[in-house]
């Protein structure tokens, strides 16, 4: 299966771009990096416009677009600020939760359904995402639970995963509309371009900032840059759960890259919630 392949590299990508961002962000502010990750990706998207079909854009393309575009503003600075905040592997992987959100809301817009299976895979997913704060168990049963909204990375990752499945959804209308490679490179464009003023304005008196760790910035870019490609790449050929459940092999990337680069810790009970939101993932998809 093509698809699963091209899935799992963007998973791969994504967790790549987020440990760059995680090694940069003592250095560069949230709103900084958030910025980076679509404009840096913009000198390794906009080449390909040269050797991509320019798709006639059907009706309801720029509504989807503007609307992603929007939410992913918010949704951008708030991960970047989750990453900030706590380890990769106490926060990405709660990301896990969005296919369970995704059992709902492609249903209502484009009209994909699920098996009746799916219902294993969510109870899977909520069972890893207790894992997660399994160490916590010492102070009560509902101290795991609790921890999700105590800890400010773990409460912005959750609504950054509620965010995804509305992004992931209507992104898919507007590949529909135009064509993969397309809507990713307009997409990160304009991502890019409403992020610019924000930036220069916000920085104006220390613009060293925008450029400083150049190198590092372009990793993160280059990174993010594949992680379009395969992404849309993906979700234009499946079904929207689908695509997400499997990406979410991020989740595990994630957290090994905070196990070897960042040395975190509690990382096998971590792997554990990981694993089991990835199963139920995988049983949300092929379900």
């Amino acid at each position: 299966m093509l698809w699963y392949l091209i899935a799992v590299l963007s998973g791969f990508f994504f967790a790549s771009a987020d440990a760059l961002s995680k090694k940069a962000s003592p250095h560069v502010p949230a709103l900084v990096l958030a910025w980076v990750r679509e404009m840096y990706a913009l000198p390794f998207l906009l080449p390909l416009l040269l050797f991509i079909e320019i798709p006639v854009l059907q009706p309801g393309f720029w509504p989807a677009m503007i609307l992603c575009v929007t939410m992913d503003l918010i949704t951008t600075f708030l991960y970047m600020k989750a990453i900030q905040l706590a380890p990769l592997s106490l926060t990405i992987p709660y990301l896990g939760l969005t296919p369970i959100f995704l059992l709902i809301i492609p249903t209502l817009v484009l009209g994909e359904r699920l098996s009746s299976t799916g219902i294993c895979g969510v109870l899977l997913v909520s069972a890893g995402t207790y894992a997660l704060q399994i160490d916590r168990i010492r102070d009560g049963f509902w101290q795991p639970l609790l921890a999700i909204f105590r800890n400010r990375g773990s409460r912005y990752m959750v609504v950054v995963a509620i965010c995804y499945a509305i992004t992931a959804t209507y992104g898919k209308v507007a590949i529909v509309k135009s064509s993969p490679l397309f809507m990713a490179i307009i997409y990160f464009s304009l991502l890019a371009l409403a992020f610019t003023p924000i930036v220069l304005f916000r920085y104006r008196r220390e613009p060293v900032v925008l450029v400083r760790f150049s190198g590092l910035k372009t990793g993160i870019g280059l990174a993010m840059a594949c992680m379009a490609i395969t992404h849309f790449s993906a979700i234009g050929r499946i079904p929207v759960a689908y695509m997400i459940s499997i990406k979410r092999l991020s989740l595990l990337f994630a957290i090994l890259f905070g196990w070897l680069l960042f040395r975190e810790t509690h990382i096998r009970k971590r792997l554990l919630g990981g694993i089991i939101i990835i199963a139920g993932a995988t049983c949300i998809a092929f379900g």
